[in-house]
C-alpha cells in the first residue's frame, strides 16, 4: 500500500463532488420532490399524470476547500505539488475539504389520486459524500520538513480526521395532503455501498532534534477502507448489495394563513454495513526518526515509513458507517414574481451546516435564481441558476459556487501562483424532467369522467338510456 496519506490528500483535493443544490428547494421539480418528500410535483387541472426523467441523469458536481493553507492546496490541484512556504506552522489551524455527489439516474413519479394529491415515486441515485479536517502541518510535510525548524516539540500537528463514502440508493417515496394546508411525505431507501474510507489520527507528536539533525514523528489512530488503496481502479461501480444498507427520509410542510410556507425534513437517516472483506488499520506509527530532514527525499521517507506502519496493522472485518443524515428547515413567503427561501441545513452525525438565502424571480416559464450560502467552514458561497419550467416540462442549469467556479477555471489556465484568494470552490448541476399521460383534473372541473367519456364509456350509457326509453 504505497503512499496512503498522500493519496488521501490528493483524492480530497481533486474529487468531483456536489453540494445540496439549495436553489432547487421549493421549486417543485422532480429533484425537489425526491429530496423533500412532502413537496408536490403537480398542478391539478394542468399537469399530466406521470413525471419521468427518461434516464437522463440529474448531474450535480461541487467541491470546496477552505482554510489558511488555501494557496498550497491550489498548488496541489493545479501543479500536482505542494508549496507550503507561506503556511502558518504551530498555530493549530485547520483546513476543511468537503465534498459529495448526488446524481439521480432515474426518477419516476405518478399522481395516484387527485384527492389529497397522493403521489408515489421511484428513484435511483448514485451518491458520494465526504468531509476532511486536515492540519496545516500535514500539508507542509509534503513540501519541506525544514518548515519545522522553529519547532522543538509539539503535539497534535497531525491530528487529522475525515471520511468518504459512495453508494447506490434505490428509493420508494410517497406523499399526500393531510389537509388543504398540511402535507406529509416519506422516502424509504435500499443502499448498495460502493466505497468507504475513514481515518482519525487520535494522537500525534513531533520532536525536532536540532543537535543530531533529525525529526521524530509519532502518529496513533485508525483507518478504515472497503478497498486496498493500490487496487482502487478495480472497485466495481455496479450495484451488488455486498455492502447493504437502509435509510429513511421524512418531511412535512405547512401553509400558514398569512402566506408563509414552512417545510421541515429529517433526511437520509441510515447506515451501510460493509462486508467482512473490508479493511481496518489500528496503527501505531510511533518513534519514526528521519535523519537529515533538509534532504530532498526526507518527506518521502517520512510518508513511506508511515505507510509501512499502517500497512502492517491491517486486518479484515465487517463494520458499519452512518450516512450523512441532515435536519433541514425551509421558510418561504412569495411576493408576486419574487419568491425568497430561507434554508437551514445541519448534518446530524457529522460536522457541517449551511444557512442559505435563495432568491427566485419568475417571468412566465423562466426562473432566475441567485443564492447566498454561509457554511460553517467559514466561507460565503454565491450561486446562480437558470430554469425553464412549465406544468409538464422542466430544465435547469446552475452552480452553488458561481464566481469561485469561474476563478478556478482562470487559475487552472494560468497555472502559476499566486492564485486568487479565499476558499476554493467549483460547482455545476443540470437536470431535466417531463410529464406525460392524461391530465388529472379536480372532479369539479373535470372534462374527463371515468366510465362516461372514456373509450367505450359513452356506448355503455347510451345503451342504458335506450333501454329506459323503451
Amino acid at each position: 500500500m504505497k503512499n496512503v496519506i498522500s493519496l488521501i490528500l490528493i483524492l480530497a483535493c481533486t474529487a468531483t463532488v456536489s453540494a445540496q443544490q439549495f436553489n432547487l428547494y421549493n421549486s417543485r421539480t422532480l429533484y425537489d420532490v425526491f429530496e423533500n418528500p412532502s413537496q408536490s410535483a403537480y398542478q391539478i387541472d394542468t399537469s399530466r399524470r406521470i413525471a419521468f426523467n427518461f434516464f437522463i441523469p440529474t448531474i450535480s458536481v461541487n467541491a470546496t476547500a477552505s482554510g489558511s493553507a488555501d494557496q498550497a492546496l491550489k498548488a496541489l490541484m493545479y501543479n500536482g505539488r505542494v508549496n507550503a512556504e507561506d503556511i502558518p506552522i504551530g498555530e493549530g489551524k485547520m483546513n476543511t475539504i468537503a465534498f459529495n455527489t448526488n446524481n439521480y439516474i432515474a426518477m419516476l413519479r405518478v399522481l395516484h389520486k387527485v384527492k389529497k394529491s397522493q403521489e408515489v415515486g421511484l428513484s435511483w441515485q448514485v451518491r458520494n459524500d465526504g468531509r476532511m479536517r486536515i492540519t496545516n502541518e500535514t500539508i507542509a510535510v509534503f513540501d519541506d520538513l525544514d518548515l519545522f525548524n522553529n519547532t522543538t516539540s509539539a503535539s497534535g500537528f497531525f491530528d487529522n480526521k475525515g471520511y468518504n463514502q459512495s453508494y447506490h440508493q434505490f428509493s420508494l417515496s410517497y406523499r399526500q395532503d393531510v389537509t388543504k394546508r398540511f402535507s406529509l411525505g416519506a422516502k424509504g431507501s435500499l443502499i448498495s455501498g460502493i466505497t468507504y474510507t475513514a481515518f482519525n489520527v487520535q494522537e500525534s507528536k513531533l520532536i525536532n532534534d536540532l543537535v543530531n539533525n533529525s525529526i521524530n514523528v509519532s502518529m496513533v489512530g485508525r483507518l478504515r477502507s472497503s478497498f486496498k488503496f493500490d487496487n482502487i481502479d478495480t472497485v466495481s461501480l455496479k450495484p451488488n448489495f455486498k455492502n447493504p444498507g437502509m435509510s429513511l427520509t421524512a418531511g412535512a410542510s405547512y401553509k400558514l394563513r398569512n402566506g408563509w410556507f414552512v417545510m421541515g425534513n429529517l433526511k437520509d437517516i441510515g447506515f451501510i454495513k460493509w462486508n467482512k472483506n473490508s479493511y481496518e488499520y489500528d496503527f501505531d506509527a510511533s518513534g519514526i526518526e528521519i535523519d537529515n530532514p533538509s534532504s530532498p527525499s526526507a518527506d518521502n521517507r517520512l510518508t513511506d515509513s508511515v505507510d509501512q506502519r499502517v500497512s502492517n496493522s491491517v486486518r479484515k472485518r465487517s463494520y458499519m458507517s452512518l450516512l450523512n443524515g441532515k435536519a433541514e428547515v425551509l421558510i418561504n413567503k412569495n411576493f408576486g414574481n419574487y419568491q425568497p427561501n430561507l434554508i437551514i441545513s445541519k448534518s446530524i452525525f457529522y460536522e457541517g451546516a449551511d444557512i442559505v438565502l435563495t432568491n427566485n424571480y419568475h417571468y412566465r416559464n423562466l426562473v432566475l435564481t441567485a443564492s447566498a450560502d454561509y457554511n460553517t467552514s467559514s466561507y460565503l458561497a454565491i450561486g446562480g441558476q437558470i430554469m425553464v419550467k412549465s406544468p409538464n416540462a422542466e430544465f435547469f442549469l446552475g452552480s452553488d459556487h458561481l464566481f469561485k467556479s469561474i476563478e478556478m477555471i482562470k487559475d487552472a489556465r494560468n497555472n502559476t501562483p499566486p492564485y486568487t484568494g479565499g476558499y476554493s470552490g467549483a460547482s455545476f448541476y443540470m437536470g431535466f424532467g417531463l410529464k406525460f399521460g392524461r391530465v388529472l383534473e379536480h372532479p369539479a372541473n373535470a372534462n374527463f369522467i371515468p366510465g362516461f367519456n372514456e373509450p367505450g364509456g359513452r356506448k355503455f350509457f347510451d345503451r342504458i338510456i335506450k333501454k329506459k326509453g323503451n
